[in-house]
């Protein structure tokens, strides 16, 4: 992903760089560096992104925004990372 792509992204969940950042594991620093393109995520974070891009696009609706978002979150506060990841790549909706 282009720095740029990392920056519409985060915009598009309406995360802060702190909030995107804790949900990588890395600093909001380390975010704004990403954006910036003075350093670059780990595969990890980057397939992780991706994948959220394609699931993201693929939601129609700003209600159907906002449930995936949720969603999201959901997972990522009881499970962190690879709830995320369960989360994005098992959604049949």
């Amino acid at each position: 992903m282009e720095p740029q792509e990392i920056n519409q992204l985060r915009e598009r969940l309406g995360w802060s760089l702190a909030k995107f950042g804790r949900y990588f594991g890395v600093t909001a620093q380390a975010v704004l560096k990403w954006e910036r393109g003075t350093a670059q995520p780990n595969d990890f974070a980057l397939a992780t992104m991706i994948q959220l891009r394609k699931r993201l696009d693929a939601v129609e609706g700003e209600q159907q925004k906002q449930k995936f978002i949720n969603g999201l979150k959901s997972a990522l506060l009881t499970g962190g990372i690879v709830a995320l990841l369960a989360y994005l790549f098992n959604q049949d909706e």
